[in-house]
C-alpha cells in the first residue's frame, strides 16, 4: 500500500498540476513576449535601415549634382588656409654618409650646371652621363695638382687595380711593364701626362686604343695633339689646350657626387672652411706634397681619402705633430701687391710665382688684405682664376656669372673648363698686349651687378 494514497495525496497532486500548468502558462506568456520584442525590435532595425539608405541616396544624389554643377575641382576640395607653409623637397646627390650645412649655394650650382649645358649645345644630361666604371688603373703625374686629380677620380670609380705615381720621364716605364700586365679589358686612366716622348707614347698609347683616356693640362704641340686624337681618339682626350689645372678635366667625367669629394675639391681650390682645414686639411696637403714625390702604387698612402671619413682623419690629424706653413704664405708676407677699391669690394691681383698654389695663394691673400675679391695666375701664364670667399648670408657673389659675361662681351677672353666651380678664363697675348688685364679689371668693377645678383 503506498503511504501517499489517500484523500490528501489526491489533493497534493492535483495542487502540484495545476501549480506546473500555471508554470507552463507563466513561462509561455513571457516566451511570447520575448519573441514579440524580437519582432519589434527587428521591425525598428528594418526601419531604420531603410531610413539610412534612403538618406545614403539623398546624399549620393545631392553628392553627384555638386559634380555635375562643378566647374573647377577647387570648387569641391577644401581650400588650405593660407599660413600653411611649403616643405621643399630635396634629392640624395649624395652616397656618403658626412652631413653638411646647406649654406644655399646649390641652387647657383645648378644653374650653373644648366648654364654650362648650354654652351655645350643644349645636350641633354642623359646624353652626357659616361657609361659604368669598370676596374681600372689609374697613372698620376708627379704633381699635387694631378695627383688631386687622381684620387677624385678614384673615388668616382671605386675599383682599382692601382694607383701609380710616376715623373714625366718614367712615362714609357708604364707602358713598357705595368700596362702589360693588366687584364685586356682594363680602362687606363692618364693624369697630368704630355705625350712626350711623342714618338713612343703615341705609338704604345694606339695599343690601348678604347680603353685609354687621358687628362692633361698643359698646352701639346698642335702636330702631337693630332696625332693622339687620331691614335686613341678625340673624345678620349680631355684637354691638351693649355690650363691651370687638371681637376675641372676629370670633375667633367665623374658620374658620381660625395660630400666628401666636395670637400677635396674645396680643399684643392682654396674654398676649405677654417674648421676642416684645421681638423685635416692642412695636414693632408702636407701630405700630398710628400706623396707627389714618391714611385709607383700608392693606393697604400691615400687609402684615408679613398674611404671618405673626416672623422677618421681628424682623429689621425690630432695625433701627429702639426706641418709647417706652406711655402705659399711666406711668399705671399715678403711681397706687396696691387689692390683695386670698388662699390664696397676689394680687389687684389697677383702674379703667382711658378711652382707655387694659384688658389692657396688667393686665399691668402684674401685674408691678409681682408680682401672679398682676387684675380691670380701663374706668373707667364695667360689663364687667369677670379675667386673670393665663400659667403653663407643672402648676398653669395656669383664668380661665374663674371667670366661668362667677360668671354662674351670680349672677343680675347675665351672660357675656361670651370666642372670644379672654379670661375677662371683665357685673355689671349696678355703679355704682349697688357692693357687687355685692365679692360678686364674695369669690366669686373663695372660688372658689380652680375656679381651680387
Amino acid at each position: 500500500m503506498d503511504l501517499d494514497e489517500g484523500p490528501d495525496a489526491d489533493d497534493e497532486t492535483s495542487e502540484s498540476s495545476s501549480e506546473g500548468s500555471g508554470d507552463r502558462r507563466r513561462r509561455g506568456r513571457r516566451r511570447g513576449r520575448r519573441g514579440g520584442d524580437r519582432r519589434a525590435s527587428a521591425g525598428s532595425d528594418e526601419a531604420d535601415a531603410a531610413n539610412k539608405s534612403d538618406d545614403a541616396e539623398a546624399t549620393d544624389s545631392s553628392a553627384e549634382d555638386d559634380l555635375v554643377d562643378a566647374d573647377d575641382l577647387s570648387e569641391i576640395l577644401a581650400r588650405l588656409p593660407d599660413d600653411v607653409p611649403e616643405f621643399p623637397t630635396r634629392s640624395a646627390d649624395y652616397d656618403d654618409e658626412e652631413e653638411v650645412e646647406d649654406d644655399g649655394s646649390g641652387a647657383a650650382r645648378a644653374e650653373r650646371e644648366s648654364r654650362r649645358r648650354a654652351r655645350r649645345g643644349g645636350a641633354d644630361e642623359d646624353d652626357d652621363r659616361p657609361a659604368p666604371r669598370r676596374r681600372s688603373a689609374v697613372l698620376v703625374h708627379a704633381d699635387p695638382d694631378s695627383l688631386m686629380a687622381a684620387i677624385l677620380l678614384a673615388r668616382d670609380i671605386r675599383q682599382l687595380d692601382g694607383l701609380w705615381v710616376y715623373p714625366q720621364e718614367d712615362l714609357m716605364t708604364f707602358f713598357r711593364s705595368i700596362a702589360t700586365d693588366l687584364r685586356d679589358d682594363t680602362p687606363i686612366f692618364v693624369v697630368g701626362f704630355s705625350p712626350y716622348p711623342s714618338h713612343d707614347v703615341i705609338q704604345a698609347a694606339s695599343l690601348y686604343r678604347g680603353r685609354l683616356t687621358w687628362f692633361d693640362r698643359a698646352a701639346w704641340p698642335p702636330e702631337d695633339l693630332a696625332a693622339m686624337r687620331s691614335s686613341i681618339g678625340a673624345e678620349a682626350i680631355h684637354g691638351g689646350d693649355g690650363g691651370d689645372s687638371t681637376l675641372p678635366l676629370v670633375l667633367e667625367t665623374c658620374s658620381r657626387r660625395s660630400r666628401f669629394s666636395d670637400k677635396l675639391v674645396d680643399l684643392a681650390t682654396g674654398r676649405f672652411t677654417q674648421h676642416d682645414f684645421e681638423r685635416w686639411g692642412r695636414l693632408w696637403r702636407h701630405r700630398l706634397a710628400e706623396i707627389a714625390t714618391k714611385r709607383g702604387d700608392i693606393r697604400g698612402d691615400i687609402a684615408a681619402l679613398l674611404s671618405g671619413r673626416p672623422s677618421d682623419l681628424a682623429k689621425e690629424a690630432s695625433l701627429v705633430d702639426v706641418p709647417t706653413p706652406p711655402p705659399e704664405v711666406a711668399w705671399v708676407a715678403e711681397r706687396d701687391f696691387r689692390l683695386i677699391h670698388f662699390g664696397g669690394h676689394v680687389l687684389v691681383l697677383a702674379d703667382v710665382e711658378a711652382g707655387l698654389d694659384v688658389h692657396l695663394v688667393s686665399r691668402v691673400l684674401r685674408e691678409r688684405y681682408e680682401a672679398s675679391l682676387s684675380l691670380a695666375r701663374a706668373a707667364g701664364d695667360d689663364v687667369f682664376v677670379f675667386a673670393g670667399d665663400e659667403t653663407t648670408g643672402k648676398r653669395a657673389l656669383d664668380y661665374m656669372a663674371i667670366a661668362e659675361h667677360l668671354t662674351d662681351k670680349l672677343e680675347w677672353v675665351e672660357a675656361r673648363p670651370d666642372a670644379d666651380h672654379v670661375s677662371r678664363f683665357r685673355v689671349r697675348d696678355v703679355e704682349r698686349r697688357p692693357e687687355r688685364l685692365e679692360e678686364v679689371i674695369g669690366e669686373i668693377a663695372m660688372g658689380r651687378s652680375l656679381l651680387e645678383r
